[in-house]
């Protein structure tokens, strides 16, 4: 077992990164946004921390603690705070 620490006060932050997976740390204040995007891998989007207006290519919804979201290679998709929020963004290669 390895274990693996997010720094408080970094905004983004890969805190494992390996050709088949990177976990990423994202801090957003109630606010901020990120615009729509796409990547090239399977994404899981775990917020732990406030609420984050998530928009997908044929849905919009609200998450917070308890409520994920799960994306294939090349889905637009765009993510705004309505609180200031702490999210785990997981991009993997999966067969």
């Amino acid at each position: 077992m390895i274990i693996y620490k997010a720094n408080d006060g970094k905004r983004a932050e890969n805190i494992f990164d390996d050709e088949k997976q990177t976990v990423t740390h994202l801090q957003l204040k109630a606010g901020e946004s990120i615009g729509e995007h796409k990547v090239d891998h399977t994404v899981v989007v775990v917020p732990y921390k406030g609420k984050i207006k998530f928009s997908g290519e044929n849905s919009k919804e609200e998450i917070y603690p308890g409520v994920i979201v799960r994306m294939l290679p090349g889905e637009l998709h765009s993510l705004e705070a309505v609180e200031d929020s702490d999210l785990m963004v997981i991009k993997s290669h999966l067969k």
